[in-house]
């Protein structure tokens, strides 16, 4: 299910003194498959631009088209495109509330109405995705689980409800390394197995290399670049321009590079910078 926003332009406090520009004429497509990462500094629009893409805000001009439908249309049945695109918020563990994991994810399937069994198996089958065993999860608290494992119950949730498109805002923020690990890993499955369409919100620029088949980058309300990790990774003055870093790796070969090694210069993965590491070893160790 494509998802599209054209020419899309926000205000806040419009008609104020303290009228602000969020987004300014932001305008791109997102296909079926697709896993885009959006970068950008502080400020820069991504958390406005994705709760238009759910709905919960309305642009000042603009339209953002689900599956071909004005989301905001007149007669277009908003309910129901909504509960199509998944939005995962930022410490979504705080919205966590039942007794139980199992309850928990049920809670927007029994809002849909589904029958019993079919609430089970979408539970059972959100939990399979995020990494969580049913047998030893399911009857326990959320709030006797790790943070990664809250954060990832939480995503269970949203999943729970398959969407068509799952948008997430920051959703490894304030994990440990492991927790963080763990919601990248189990990220990863869920596109590679489920090709679920996906848009993700990051500062990591190496979650964004290790996920990413396409980036949008903002600056100020606008998008700068759009391109394959590996074009915009390999613009690093651009990035630092915006205020953005690179892959730890994209940087570590740029230093390489600099000290004579004959390294190209859209590396920015840490597997194929150590592929090209170990082949110029060998080709020295020949010599």
């Amino acid at each position: 299910m494509p998802i599209e926003a054209v020419h899309l332009t926000h205000c806040y406090s419009e008609g104020s003194a303290f009228r602000t520009v969020a987004l300014d004429d932001v305008s791109f497509r997102i296909d079926d498959g697709e896993f885009v990462g959006i970068i950008g500094h502080t400020g820069s629009g991504k958390s406005t631009l994705v709760q238009h893409l759910n709905g919960l805000l309305k642009p000042s001009s603009g339209q953002v088209l689900i599956d071909g439908e004005d989301l905001n249309g007149e007669h277009v049945n908003r309910r129901e495109l909504r509960q199509r695109i998944g939005l995962v918020f930022q410490y979504p563990e705080y919205q966590l509330f039942e007794e139980t994991v199992a309850k928990d994810i049920a809670f927007g399937p029994k809002n849909q109405g589904l029958s019993e069994n079919e609430i089970d198996e979408r539970v059972r089958y959100a939990m399979e995705c995020v990494h969580l065993d049913y047998e030893k999860y399911a009857e326990r608290s959320p709030f006797e689980l790790s943070g990664g494992q809250m954060r990832r119950a939480a995503i269970a949730g949203v999943l729970a409800m398959r969407p068509s498109v799952l948008i997430l805002d920051e959703p490894t923020a304030g994990l440990d390394p492991r927790g963080r690990d763990r919601v990248l890993s189990m990220l990863e499955d869920l596109h590679a197995k489920e090709h679920v369409t996906t848009l993700m919100v990051s500062h990591s620029m190496d979650d964004m290399a290790r996920l990413a088949t396409r980036l949008i980058v903002m600056s100020e309300g606008k998008i700068v670049a759009q391109g394959t990790p590996r074009e915009i990774f390999s613009q690093e003055k651009m990035m630092t321009s915006i205020g953005l870093d690179v892959p730890d790796a994209a940087r570590l070969c740029r230093v390489l590079r600099e000290k004579g090694y004959d390294l190209p210069a859209d590396l920015y993965r840490l597997d194929e910078l150590k592929e090209h590491l170990l082949r110029l070893w060998k080709e020295a160790k020949t010599c």
